[in-house]
C-alpha cells in the first residue's frame, strides 16, 4: 500500500467515524412537566445537569416563580447531562 493510499485511508476512517458520532434527534420531545399545563401562558423551556451546581442553585428560584405565578406560566424541565 502507497502512502497517498495510507492517507486516503485515514481521512475516510475519519470522515465516516465523524458521521457515525452524530447524535440522533428524539423522536418526541423529553422533558417532563412541572406544575400544570394551563392554554394561554408562558412556555418556558429548562435544561438541567443533575450532577450540575449551577442548576442544583437555579431549581429552587425556577420553583418559586412557577408557584408564585401559578397558571400563567407552564415549566418544562429536560434533563440534559454534561460531557
Amino acid at each position: 500500500m502507497g502512502r497517498s493510499s495510507r492517507i486516503l485511508s485515514f481521512f475516510l476512517f475519519l470522515i465516516f467515524s465523524a458521521i457515525k458520532c452524530e447524535a440522533q434527534i428524539p423522536a418526541e420531545q423529553g422533558g417532563f412537566l412541572f406544575g400544570k399545563k394551563a392554554a394561554e401562558s408562558v412556555y418556558v423551556e429548562a435544561f438541567f445537569d443533575p450532577l450540575c451546581p449551577d442548576s442544583r442553585d437555579s431549581w429552587p428560584p425556577l420553583k418559586k416563580a412557577v408557584q408564585y405565578y401559578g397558571s400563567r406560566v407552564t415549566l418544562v424541565v429536560h434533563t440534559f447531562p454534561l460531557p
